[in-house]
């Protein structure tokens, strides 16, 4: 058991057979693969005066620190601090750590078979074939690294997630046309997504969303394709029905919306339902996903009620919820920080990581009241926490953006002698995209085409979000920016949208 990448009996276990799964799994994986191979927790471990035989369930992990993200991050100082989190065996961590037994075994393995034949065993279980990036606190990407079984996970648990959604159950498999609206990128979303829709079987267009095919051709995918669902970012999903609805184009064969990667308030999935229902589509499904990258997977709502929480998977990882200021667990029910640990990996493995995410609502371990599923679930309202540690975050555009990649880019650019940011929704409406504007109070002198090209091909890189707008402004209209809080404190960034 200990050695299976997922149970087929994920969402069918008892509670006490949850527990005792996961268990034998954390055990496992610290004392085999954790410890022995990722220098970061071989020191966290060590440090902490801990032998990896002492975790012996999920109880344990309170013995250790927690991770955070700047634990992880890349730095101007520290280009590549991701690696320590990656698991690396080599000779010399084999020979120290790796378990007698299994050391045994891959000796005899040499032998029969060749020191090739065994080094290249060693690389198709960890070496890394895949990555993908989340915001650094300097402004610089995070790597996240896969090897073979974390693809593997990532494309079961995306299965998970379309099934979750109804596909194969309220939507027939053969019956089902999706249009993949996440953006083109190395990030979770997109390929998940991806993936999940490739293993369960469904037809499926991944459009790339706004910026490589358009809204319009989208839409016009949507009708011409019959499509019955529809995947992507709240903000550009809801855009799109909105353009539609406003084209008076027919939508009526969508059932399913699935959307993920910020935050989805109830009125936006009212808001998308009657959309749809006005181009003539009719009991339709809006259910939102949770993911993040440092996880490499994602959990989904279920189908029909989409208001019963994220469905968590208790034999990939175990879900904490914290006090977010004094780091202590809260009970079954109770709002919390969350707090991540994977069971088994490899790649980029963390246990104990931060992420930032506060959930009101808790964790239920009660079955589904709507599918009767009898794993876990996370309460979908979920929003930042105030307190992660050496971070300013925020969703922009379904991008997680540190805000000091802004005072990184801007701070020190040449030609910018101020500046500042803006981000809001345009017009009136709360669930329209997020526009991002930069203004800029230039230096005397300065090329101010050249410099806007710069600047946000530098923000582009940094954050991961294109600017809408750049615009030059005199000093003294900046200054009454900066100051407009009449207050100490320069308003750098200015969050306009409703409810920031």
């Amino acid at each position: 058991m200990a050695r299976e990448i997922f149970s087929h009996n994920w969402d069918k276990m008892t509670l006490e057979e949850q527990r005792e799964y996961r268990d034998r799994k954390l055990s496992h994986f610290v004392r085999t693969q954790l410890y022995p191979y990722s220098r970061f927790y071989r020191k966290v471990f060590d440090e902490a005066k801990v032998h990896p035989d002492d975790i012996r369930s999920v109880a344990d992990l309170k013995r250790l620190p927690f991770t955070y993200k700047t634990d992880i991050a890349p730095g101007v100082e520290e280009p590549e601090k991701y690696r320590e989190f990656i698991l690396e065996p080599d000779q010399e961590s084999i020979d120290k750590y790796m378990p007698r037994a299994q050391l045994m075994r891959m000796k005899l393995d040499r032998m029969l078979k060749g020191e090739a034949h065994t080094k290249f065993s060693l690389w198709k279980k960890f070496g890394p074939i895949h990555v993908q990036f989340t915001t650094g606190r300097t402004g610089l990407p995070t790597p996240v690294y896969y090897a073979r079984d974390d693809m593997e996970r990532m494309s079961e648990t995306g299965r998970r997630v379309v099934e979750l959604s109804g596909i194969g159950d309220k939507l027939k498999c053969e019956e089902t046309v999706v249009i993949n609206t996440m953006p083109f990128a190395p990030h979770l979303a997109f390929w998940m997504v991806t993936t999940a829709l490739d293993r369960a079987g469904v037809m499926s267009l991944n459009s790339g969303g706004g910026r490589v095919l358009g809204t319009e051709r989208i839409i016009a995918a949507i009708e011409g394709m019959n499509a019955t669902a529809v995947v992507g970012i709240p903000g550009y999903v809801y855009h799109v029905l909105r353009t539609a609805a406003e084209g008076g184009r027919d939508l009526s064969k969508i059932k399913l919306i699935l959307v993920g990667g910020e935050r989805v308030p109830p009125g936006m999935k009212e808001k998308m339902a009657e959309l749809l229902e006005k181009m003539g589509a009719s009991d339709v499904m809006v259910l939102s996903a949770l993911g993040f990258t440092e996880a490499r997977k994602g959990y989904a709502e279920c189908a029909p009620k989409g208001d019963t929480g994220y469905h968590l998977y208790p034999d990939l990882d175990y879900i904490e919820l914290v006090d977010p200021e004094s780091g202590e667990p809260v009970g079954e029910g109770e709002d919390g920080e969350l707090v991540y640990t994977c069971l088994e990996g490899q790649g980029t493995c963390l246990i104990r990581f931060r992420t930032g995410d506060f959930v009101k609502g808790g964790i239920s371990y009660e079955p589904c009241p709507s599918c009767g599923r009898t794993v876990p679930r996370l309460s979908s309202d979920i929003c930042r926490c105030d307190s992660v540690k050496g971070l300013s975050l925020t969703k922009i555009k379904g991008t997680l953006v540190d805000q000091g990649a802004f005072f990184a880019v801007l701070d020190k650019h040449p030609g910018v002698e101020d500046w500042q940011v803006e981000i809001r929704k345009p017009g009136t409406d709360i669930y329209e995209v997020d526009e991002l504007s930069v203004f800029i109070a230039a230096e005397k002198g300065a090329d101010e085409e050249k410099l806007k090209e710069a600047i946000s091909a530098e923000l582009a890189a940094a954050t991961e979000v294109n600017p809408n707008t750049i615009e030059f402004v005199s000093k003294d209209e900046m200054l009454a920016r900066l100051r407009a809080g009449t207050g100490m404190k320069e308003l750098r960034v200015v969050d306009k949208r409703p409810g920031c």
